[in-house]
């Protein structure tokens, strides 16, 4: 693990001598040091401001600073007026010093008295004189580069309080799948969430939920891959009698300790690289190789061309070699200056995962004197917001690279002055593991580092048992995927259309009011209150079984100390079993249509060269068949394919999970014969979820004489199975060596 080894310090000098210019609309603008001139009335707001900052009275500082703002303004647009200000800030230095200096006060003093509202209000007046008293600054001294980090500040400041609340439905698979993102990469779940930590720690070994991951580490200069890696991952199983091969997926950070001053000399190690490679193929587990991590913030700086070149040919060299290793390259959450991480992107064809190293401290620098600007602009205290870096992450790569946190810590002690901080850092432990997997499906692999690190950042969980039990708790949610598990119990979903058995609507808000302490979330349903919950992710259940069929109105309020800073309003429709919670208008279904007669279908099949008859029926010229028959008929074949069934004891909703090539299980219902008479059938589409090798698949369905009878047509494509017409014994043809897209039918 590495962070930045310095910051820069600032120290941003105010003194404003007197002001100046010329007439501006309606404003009275002051030459430089022409205190004659300024406007009449200003001494009369400007004397009693400046009492009450002496006095550090918040009610005179917030009246007076407010009437100072409204004094200069005249009702005029502050965007304008600072615009047409800076082109000439010599001629309004009064105007611009008070609208700044003063608007900043003010938003601070409204920040202290815990106004949110109103501090976000006149930070945005700030914001907007801030360039002008930049440019203003060389003319009366100061450090314009201070600005830039004030702009940071009261931006980071705005974020943490301005924020949006969203509500989320958490859904039990066997109902349906909730918001999915899958790129197909390398060792990639289609959803869920692989998690692990160091490998050998106590917390990996000793709770009921075994982790699905893990994390080595390798100095790429000093190390041999197959020495270190076998000897950990046999430590491991020595220990703890934890096989190896249980891990899903196994991080092996391949570390450059020179930093920068190792790259120039990767593309001489062939033969290093090349043994690494097969000694990893050899093993045939599945492994996520991170090169170079944290690049953007070495202190030997890496050349971003040097940087990419190197990670390419050690991907290419892992592609020839080991096809079980999937390339990652992670960045650290925050650039040392000048650089992004952009810049080192090795590109889409040489990386599989995108990772990043995020970790969460409460003092900048391990001062527990820190300020609440520096808090803001480093991102530590109450502004450690992990959430506003996974977004930057999966906003840019999300889409074509599976998102993984490499590295994750949150410090529990600080060595400066002995302090036990768990108490700050459970509320983050929560934000990590519980929002991440909410807000962005795209991260599939979380790996904490569970150790105590050098220089008093104690990270590992070993050091409070309070800490150690919300982690256990967290990831042993049905969302994070333990030992052996290949797919979650449970996914989520932005409220909208979703689906909910009425008995358990289970409700999460994403509240991100981190900055705020006693922050809770309540939930009210047709105006009265249902309960009030103060952990993140505000999750409660909802039994709405006893609640009429039809609208009700959900009512999602967020309190800090008792006052409501916002809430959202949805509307809840219920049917029967089910329930669907929107954010708009909810249309109630249609009837459902009046059953269709059916003829039974004589129309005999060939499959693979041998006759079946099935209990056919024909709807709209469509054969319809029975799944069990279909997946009887070409149990032996090379399209083959298991199935299996779930029913939902509240909605009644059947789950159908199918698995290519596997071994389809009769029952003794397959291929009976049917009666010959025409029968009522329901379109049935709605009431079964089918699921192919774990993804979602559209199937036309429907309900004859209490089986559900599928779409031939739909089932060959699914299976890539080749149909024609013999027009001379008017049969159908079935081919399952032959693929669908040679059909003539």
């Amino acid at each position: 693990m590495k962070r930045l080894k310095s910051f820069f310090v600032f120290l941003l000098v105010v003194s404003m001598a007197l002001a100046l210019v010329a007439p501006i609309g309606n404003i009275q603008a002051v030459r430089f040091g022409d205190v004659a001139n300024l406007p009449q009335g200003y001494w009369a707001i400007r004397g009693p401001y400046d009492e009450a900052r002496t006095a550090n009275d918040t009610t005179g500082i917030t009246t007076h600073g407010e009437a100072l703002i409204n004094f200069w303004l005249k009702g005029q647009p502050a965007e304008q007026l600072a615009a047409q200000w800076t082109t000439n800030v010599v001629n309004h230095g009064y105007e611009i010093n008070d609208l700044w200096t003063v608007s900043k006060k003010v938003a601070e003093t409204y920040e202290a008295i815990k106004d949110y509202t109103n501090a976000i209000r006149v930070f945005r007046i700030a914001l907007t004189f801030i360039d002008s008293y930049k440019a203003l600054i060389p003319h009366i001294g100061g450090d314009p580069a201070g600005m830039d980090f004030s702009r940071q500040e009261i931006l980071a400041k705005i974020a943490a309080w301005d924020v949006t609340i969203e509500l989320y439905a958490e859904i039990e698979t066997r109902n349906g799948v909730g918001d999915m993102s899958f790129c197909g990469a390398k060792h990639e779940p289609r959803t869920g969430v692989y998690y692990g930590e160091t490998t050998g720690s106590d917390a990996e070994m000793s709770f009921d939920k075994k982790p699905s991951a893990t994390i080595i580490y390798v100095h790429y200069e000093d190390e041999v891959m197959s020495e270190r890696v076998s000897h950990d991952l046999w430590l491991n199983e020595d220990m703890y009698g934890y096989n190896r091969k249980d891990y899903s997926v196994i991080q092996i950070a391949w570390n450059f300790i020179n930093e920068g001053l190792t790259l120039r000399n990767v593309l001489n190690d062939r033969a290093k690289i090349t043994e690494a490679a097969r000694y990893l193929g050899s093993l045939g587990l599945p492994i996520l190789l991170r090169i170079g991590a944290e690049m953007n913030v070495w202190e030997h700086k890496a050349e971003p061309e040097e940087y990419k070149a190197a990670f390419r040919f050690i991907a290419g060299i892992m592609h020839e070699n080991a096809t079980n290793v999937a390339m990652v390259w992670s960045v650290n959450d925050v650039s040392a200056a000048g650089l992004t991480y952009d810049m080192f992107y090795p590109g889409e064809q040489y990386v599989d995962w995108v990772g990043v190293s995020m970790y969460m401290r409460k003092y900048f620098q391990g001062n527990p004197n820190t300020s609440a600007s520096d808090a803001a602009i480093w991102g530590t205290g109450p502004y450690a917001n992990p959430i506003k870096y996974i977004n930057e992450l999966v906003t840019k790569y999300g889409s074509r690279h599976p998102i993984m946190i490499s590295e994750t810590g949150i410090q529990l002690y600080n060595a400066s002055n002995s302090e036990d901080v768990t108490n700050w850092a459970l509320p983050r432990m929560r934000m990590l593991y519980s929002y991440i997997p909410v807000l962005f499906p795209q991260v599939k692999a979380i790996f904490y580092f569970n150790t105590n690190q050098p220089g008093g950042f104690r990270y590992d969980l070993s050091f409070s048992p309070t800490a150690r039990n919300l982690y256990k708790q967290l990831t042993g949610s049905g969302y994070f995927l333990g030992k052996w598990q290949t797919e979650p119990t449970i996914t989520y979903k932005k409220v909208g259309t979703a689906e909910l058995p009425a008995n358990a609507v289970t409700l999460l808000t994403y509240a991100p009011y981190f900055t705020m302490d006693d922050i809770s979330v309540e939930y009210r349903l047709d105006g009265r209150w249902i309960t009030q919950v103060s952990d993140i992710p505000y999750r409660h259940t909802l039994n709405l079984s006893n609640e009429t069929n039809g609208t009700h109105a959900l009512e999602v309020r967020v309190l800090s100390g008792g006052s409501v800073l916002k809430s959202a309003s949805y509307n809840i429709l219920k049917s029967g079993n089910t329930v669907v919670v929107s954010t708009g208008a909810i249309t109630p279904p249609p009837p459902p249509p009046p059953p269709l007669t059916v003829p039974p279908s004589a129309q005999p099949m060939y499959i693979d060269g041998k006759l079946f008859q099935f209990d056919a029926y024909l709807i709209n010229n469509q054969n319809y068949v029975k799944l069990r028959d279909f997946a009887y008929a070409i149990k032996d074949s090379e399209k083959r394919f298991s199935a299996s069934f779930t029913v939902d004891p509240v909605t009644d909703i059947i789950t159908a999970f199918l698995t290519k090539g596997g071994v389809y299980e009769p029952n003794g219902t397959e291929m009976l014969p049917g009666d010959g008479l025409p029968k009522a059938a329901v379109q049935a589409s709605d009431r079964m979820i089918f699921f192919v090798d774990g993804e979602r698949a559209e199937i036309e369905a429907y309900m004859i004489g209490g089986s559900n009878y599928l779409r031939v047509r739909d089932m060959l494509e699914l299976f890539d199975i080749c149909a024609s017409f013999d027009a001379a014994t008017r049969t159908i043809v079935l081919d399952t060596t032959r693929p669908f897209s040679e059909s003539t039918i």
